[in-house]
């Protein structure tokens, strides 16, 4: 290879004058655009900036020239791209003019392009020789060196920033094939990397791994510095794993090291440097794979590294700390107090061996620190604690302010001081802790690598300074702090999953004190990416599937849904499955695997839960020591599922062993731990159970002092006070009922009424507090008491069967709850005060709860409009996509394929609708705020409900197990209370079996009868006559006198009547009530024209929105089904909807307004749409009510079943009258009577506000007949005339003729029923 003779040459371009130009140097516009462009032998190698501020025009720059002295140099003045003028020179020249360091003045002559004159002016240069170019790039590469040093020693990041720009002009100036050219590429990633380490900007780690890696290509296996350059970039390779987590980089740095280190035999002087580079990315490894053998490895390198090495070498002290770090890393996966005295003792010996001058010397005493605090972790030894601090302060001040590592050492010292004040609870500590933290954090830039866990740090500490002192902003921080952390972080960073899972757990503790829904779907969301960014291999894999399940455990307890209980097992139990026995963390998992398995026993009732639950807590008791601080804990809820069992199978051995391990952790608890509450709450529970069995008076005095101190300890803000209340209650309750004392009864009443009242009580232990409240007061005729805790209950049932659930489950939550009988509890006991009004209010609060939150959604915003549109507006939004999932699909469907590839997105929609719930509640909070708004979305009063009555009596029939009611009353005039003494709540119960048995039928009755099925009609129908026959003198003829009616025949009748039937009586047909006896022709249907109620609400707006319809605008649907498939056929379907269509035609209907669907065309797709735009529509056709889940209700059609989710979903302004000829359109739940979840009440909700459906299954040779004569009288006077109000009026009349028939029996014409105006 030829020698390179080329030279360095220093440039200066100082400046130029054009005297004619002076004037537009003024213009700053032309002076920025001016420059010099330098080429070098033609080809274009630098150029200047603008000219600079000032009168002439100056640049003063300076450029390296690599050449020699032929070269020749173009100097070209630019304005934009156009050339002025140029300059042509020799290199050496202009050297000889530049000589002893002068500037060298240079003639310029231009053209000036207005005056094609020639223009003179000149330009001031200088030229200096650096050298030969491989000693200039010699020398500047020492130079970068030393610049490096200075940085490293002050911290000066000018310093790094020339030694940077000086290491990579070395490596420009030098050819490939130079041997020195892979030392310059080693030096400059080295000052990448410091400059990666003190700003965290990843383009010097990939620039400096990137030098390294050329630096190692150029070197040969035989050269000695072969092995240097390999653990060099070893080191880069490993330092950006740390960054993003990329395992290929740690196994390319092992890789790179472990050549490094077969290229070095044990006299080779590097040989101990690399071992401990070489341990150092294997115990990296090791903490990410958690592979033993990765630590068998690092420990055996690091051994090896202080074996080879003297003590009197100054990097002994190095390789001791890195091997005492091994052993710590090792005591913590297996437990052996052996490895982590090994890292104290190595620790010790590098402090030791280094001066406290020495740079080291910090960093070796904060890891001896980390170590002293695990020792005191371990064992309780104060001493340890004091050292670990004392020698991380100590660090803290050997180094300067400005030194990088100083936020390290405070964050160190931060977390010693949290560990002390945990143990001693001096708050000073706690302060001092988050000092230092805070000034860690202000100390590091976002950039930096370690910005992250000091934030991470900082939110725990002043989480636990929430803990402590109940301030919520200090947890507002904390999240905030560990938020930030988790943004700092790239998704394939090692500590993502960590700072994801800490973020959860503050966010749960948060929820865990307001209540808000959405910081645990944000507690859960971030624990599960937590698990998802972690192999199963990794040691931190089962902590965080462990507190993953702590929190679907947390939000199964508020939400009931058996699904997050299901998801916590399964998550539990692979937590304990990574798990190896002797680990530490093998006992709290089983613990909470044992305690969700029992959950799952008390709400499912599989006893191999319970076996397994039992199983679990007691291995979980048994790996842990009396001394340990968490036995109390297991064995406390070891208790809990033994006393469990005993209450399943009643073995007094299980309650004698719950009671004793419940007593035992009390004992071994503290008075200020804040577990004690809870355990004496739980012992109080076995001895008040053990009193229950044996009757020893003690136990339910112990119980009940157990009980009170356990509230006594506990804070009103805290959400388990309401439960200790509800249990202190429970056993005064005992007390009372076994002694009479009144003091008892009133400290019961207390307890719950308290419990039920603390703002921190979830909404079902409230509730469960208020149900107890009201009951023990009522039966103790303390109404005015009981009266209040039925309206408190009332108020917490939809916080409990809450919007933010999905349907199903708001359905469950009701079920559970009784929502009806605890609405005719109320109406009952105010009624025994005489609050009759309030009795109705009560009543219509406990009625259609599903019904009344979806309704809520469709307010009208109209006056809110002109007081605030923006709210109304943000409100209207809300309410829309709340009301779009609110029955089905839309925002909160996923399909069955959706579900079984991603579990996920179901969690994903329950997540945004809560979060869409917890939205619409602020915004009614906000509006509620205006003064006119007070009393927004709030329970109408009852001044108002009664407007409901506009041409009749409501009657309501409240039925409770303390006795029957009637109340009744109309727009105008006092309340009627009729007392209903010949019947009961069980009598009514009785009677409505036979009418449910026939409700339970199949829904394709509708078709024609066999022989057996006629003879199975007549005995319903014997059977539904002696119900009838009861309700009529029992219930009917008491409440027709109170408001004289005569209990006459009469041939068309006028009066109306809104039945309002509770409880058992909901499923018999009041308006077919009567005698039933030969020769008596008088019953409810010949008196009067009877209409149903679902609540007062409901009527009152389908009657204040009751608005004419256009003749233009009016549409009629009729859709008819002669052969579903898969249903038996309906042969009169077709005629009785042709007859429909004929009969409003003769009305004066537009023929191009009916829309028929018939047979093949009445699809569900069709017949929906359909739907939107019509005023009246007539279904004849199959109909089922689903038992289960009432939304699954539907009209069967051609191609499928058009739902009453479907249905309900509509809003449908211009629905006046719908007409529902299909079985079963009002039978409703069997368990849930008062929430209406039938055909019916979906088309009322959607937007009919007069409806005709059925209760039970009809014949298919009836339903045209009553159709028919329905709509005769409807369209009696023209379609000009239509009056959906006078639908009952139709509809009886109809029923009337129908029954003219003497072979129709009660059971063919009683199922026709008629909802709303």
């Amino acid at each position: 290879m030829a020698a390179d003779n080329r030279r360095v040459y220093v440039l200066n371009v100082h400046s130029a004058d054009v005297p004619v130009w002076a004037e537009s140097l003024h213009d700053n516009e032309i002076r920025e655009r001016l420059y010099v462009e330098i080429k070098q032998d033609g080809m274009r190698v630098h150029a200047t900036k603008g000219v600079g501020r000032g009168k002439s025009m100056s640049w003063n720059e300076e450029f390296l020239i690599i050449g020699n002295n032929p070269s020749t140099i173009s100097l070209s003045l630019m304005h934009e791209r156009s050339c002025l003028c140029c300059i042509d020179f020799i290199l050496g020249t202009l050297l000889a003019t530049c000589s002893d360091n002068k500037f060298g003045v240079l003639q310029m002559t231009l053209t000036a392009a207005e005056t094609e004159l020639p223009v003179m002016g000149e330009m001031r240069v200088k030229l200096s020789e650096q050298g030969h170019i491989n000693d200039v790039a010699m020398r500047m590469d020492t130079l970068g060196q030393n610049q490096l040093r200075c940085f490293e020693r002050l911290g000066h990041m000018s310093d790094l920033e020339n030694s940077i720009s000086n290491q990579r002009k070395a490596v420009e100036l030098t050819n490939d094939g130079h041997p020195n050219k892979p030392m310059y590429f080693t030096n400059l990633g080295i000052s990448e990397l410091r400059r990666f380490e003190r700003l965290g900007n990843m383009s010097d780690l990939d620039q400096a791994i990137s030098n390294k890696l050329m630096a190692v290509k150029l070197t040969d296996d035989r050269h000695p510095s072969k092995a240097l350059r390999l653990m060099n970039l070893g080191v880069s390779q490993r330092t950006r794993f740390e960054r993003l987590g990329n395992i290929s980089d740690l196994g390319n740095a092992i890789s790179n090291q472990q050549k490094a280190t077969e290229l070095t035999d044990d006299s080779h002087p590097h040989r101990p440097k690399f071992l401990t580079n070489l341990g150092i990315s294997q115990l990296r490894r090791f903490k990410r794979l958690g592979n033993l053998s990765d630590l068998k490895d690092a420990i055996s390198n690091q051994r090896q590294a202080v074996e080879l090495t003297d003590y009197s070498h100054p990097d002994q002290p190095a390789y001791l700390s890195n091997l005492g770090d091994c052993y710590q890393a090792r005591f913590d996966r297996l437990g052996d107090l052996s490895d982590l005295e090994n890292a104290i003792s190595n620790q010790h010996k590098a402090i030791e061996l280094t001066d406290d001058g020495h740079p080291g010397k910090a960093l070796y005493l904060m890891d001896m620190s980390i170590s002293q605090q695990t020792r005191f972790e371990c064992l309780g030894n104060l001493s340890d604690l004091e050292n670990a601090i004392s020698n991380v302060q100590k660090a803290a001040e050997l180094t300067d302010e400005g030194h990088p590592d100083q936020p390290m050492y405070l964050s160190t010292l931060g977390n010693c001081q949290l560990r002390r004040f945990e143990r001693f609870g001096d708050i000073s500590d706690l302060k001092n802790a988050i000092l230092n933290q805070q000034r860690a954090v202000e100390l590091t830039s976002d950039g930096h690598v370690n910005k992250a866990p000091r934030l991470t740090n900082l939110g725990t500490s002043q989480e636990t300074l929430f803990d402590h002192l109940g301030n919520l902003s200090d947890l507002d921080n904390a999240i905030s702090n560990q938020l930030k952390a988790v943004e700092l972080t790239d998704d394939g960073h090692p500590g993502k999953a960590l700072r994801l899972m800490n973020l959860g757990i503050s966010q749960e503790t948060r929820f865990e004190h307001l209540g808000d829904i959405s910081d645990l779907d944000n507690a859960i969301s971030n624990q599960h990416m937590a698990v998802l960014l972690t192999d199963d291999g990794h040691p931190n894999k089962p902590v965080y599937l462990s507190n993953l399940g702590i929190s679907q455990k947390t939000r199964f307890e508020r939400l009931e849904n058996m699904s997050d209980l299901k998801n916590a097992i399964e998550n539990t139990q692979k937590a304990v499955s990574l798990t190896d026995d002797g680990h530490p963390s093998k006992a709290p998992y089983l613990l909470n695997l044992g305690n969700y398995q029992q959950s799952r026993f008390e709400n499912i009732g599989d006893v191999l839960d319970l076996e397994n639950a039992i199983s679990n807590q007691q291995e979980a008791a048994e790996l842990t020591d009396d001394e340990h601080p968490d036995k109390p804990k297991y064995i406390t809820n070891l208790g809990i599922s033994q006393r469990t069992r005993f209450e399943q199978f009643g073995n007094i051995s299980d309650l004698t062993n719950a009671t004793s391990n419940v007593q035992k952790a009390v004992e071994l608890t503290d008075d200020g731990h804040p577990r004690k509450a809870p355990r004496l709450m739980h012992l109080g529970i076995c001895q008040q159970t053990r009193f229950e069995l044996l009757g020893d008076f003690s136990d339910l005095e112990n119980a009940i002092s157990n009980a009170r101190k356990a509230v006594e300890l506990t804070d009103d803000g805290h959400p388990t006070k309401p439960i200790f209340l509800f249990r202190l209650g429970t056993a005064q309750k005992i007390r009372f009922e076994r002694f009479g004392d009144p003091d008892d009864l009133a400290a019961c009443v207390l307890s719950y009424k308290t419990a039920a009242q603390l703002k921190a009580a979830y909404p079902s232990d409230a509730l469960l507090a208020a149900r107890q409240w009201a009951e023990i007061s009522h039966l103790n005729d303390n109404l005015l008491s009981a009266l209040d805790g039925y309206r408190t209950a009332l108020e917490l049932l939809p916080k409990v069967a809450w919007l933010g659930l999905d349907t199903h489950f708001r359905q469950h939550k009701l079920l559970e709850e009784k929502s009806e009988s605890l609405g005719c509890l109320a109406a009952t006991c105010a009624i025994q005060l005489g609050h009759l009004e309030e009795a109705v209010e009560l009543l219509d609060l406990g009625r259609s709860v599903f019904w009344q939150q979806a309704s809520s959604l469709r307010s009208d915003l109209e006056a809110l409009r002109e007081e605030n549109l923006s709210l109304a507006e943000k409100l209207e939004s809300v309410g829309r996509q709340l009301d779009a999932g609110n029955f089905f699909s839309s925002i909160f469907t996923v399909t069955e394929r959706n579900v079984d590839d991603d579990q996920q997105s179901m969690e994903d929609i329950g997540k945004e609708r809560r979060q869409l719930v917890g939205q619409w509640e602020e915004l009614v909070d906000r509006v509620r705020q205006l003064p006119r708004f007070k009393y927004f979305l709030k329970p109408i009063p009852f001044h108002q409900l009664r407007q409901a009555a506009t041409t009749g009596h409501i009657v309501i029939i409240n039925v409770t197990e303390h006795g029957v009611d009637a109340l009744i009353f109309s727009a105008a005039g006092h309340i009627e209370h009729v007392p209903i003494p010949k019947i009961d709540l069980k009598k009514l119960a009785q009677l409505s079996g036979s009418v449910i048995r026939i409700l339970n039928r199949s829904s394709d009755a509708r078709a024609p009868e066999d022989a057996r099925a006629t003879q199975q009609r007549h005995l319903i129908s014997s059977n539904l006559q002696v119900t009838l026959r009861m309700v009529w003198y029992t219930i009917v003829v008491p409440i027709f006198n109170r408001i004289h009616i005569p209990l006459e025949s009469v041939r068309q009748p006028q009066s109306r009547i809104w039945w309002y039937p509770t409880g058992p009586l909901t499923f018999i047909p009041i308006h077919a009530a009567g005698p039933h006896k030969v020769n008596e022709t008088v019953d409810v249907s010949r008196i009067v024209i009877s209409s149903y109620v679902t609540t007062l609400d409901s009527l009152l707006q389908a009657q204040t929105k009751k608005k004419p319809v256009p003749t233009g605008q009016m549409r009629l649907l009729a859709v008819s089904q002669p052969k579903t498939p898969d249903h038996s056929p309906l042969p009169q379907s077709t005629h009785e909807v042709l007859s429909v269509i004929q009969l409003a035609f003769s009305a004066g209907w537009p023929v191009n307004n009916i829309v028929r669907l018939h047979d093949l065309d009445a699809t569900v797709c069709r017949v929906s749409g359909a739907l939107d735009t019509c005023s009246w529509a007539h279904f004849a056709c199959h109909g089922s009510q689903d038992p289960v889940l009432g939304t699954k209700s539907a009209l069967a059609l051609h191609d499928g079943y058009l739902e009453l989710g479907q249905i309900a979903a509509k809003r449908l302004s211009i629905g006046q009258f719908a007409f529902l000829s299909a079985c079963h359109a009002a039978s409703g739940l069997k368990e849930l009577p008062g929430e209406a979840m039938h055909l019916a009440a979906g088309l009322q909700f959607a937007g009919f506000p007069s409806v005709i459906a059925t209760m039970w299954s009809i014949r298919d040779d009836d339903a045209p007949k009553v159709a028919d004569h329905t709509y005769r009288y409807l369209f009696r006077n023209g379609v000009q005339g239509l009056e959906p109000s006078e639908a009952a009026a139709a509809l009886n009349l109809a029923i009337l003729r129908l029954r003219e028939d003497p072979d129709v029996t009660v059971d063919r014409w009683a199922p026709f029923i008629h909802f709303g105006i």
